[in-house]
């Protein structure tokens, strides 16, 4: 695992439980530091699915970062009834996590 790719998993693990569970149905930041934030951009056709976005600040301290601002660099969809864990996103997340 690369550098990069472990600053953007720490952010993933770091995200409150709490704020993994009854998405809005509008987009909207979820969570945020300096370097990233998980973005909900909506919901997808047929409003089965919420779209969560992990994107590169434009603000980040992470020097190998800031040239990609304000990438997204790990997504998923989470079903829209509420079947899925925190930790299932944040796995989910992790494991689609592109840089």
């Amino acid at each position: 695992m690369g550098k990069n790719t472990k600053f953007v998993a720490a952010f993933i693990d770091d995200i409150s439980d709490s704020k993994l569970s009854g998405f809005p149905s509008q987009a909207t930041t979820i969570a945020k530091d300096q370097d990233f934030r998980l973005d909900m951009q909506g919901l997808t056709s047929g409003s089965t699915h919420y779209n969560l976005q992990v994107q590169i600040n434009n603000q980040t301290r992470i020097t190998s970062l800031k040239k990609a601002a304000p990438r997204t660099v790990a997504h998923v969809l989470v079903p829209t009834d509420d079947s899925w864990t925190p930790q299932q996103i944040k796995d989910a997340l992790t494991n689609s996590i592109n840089i």
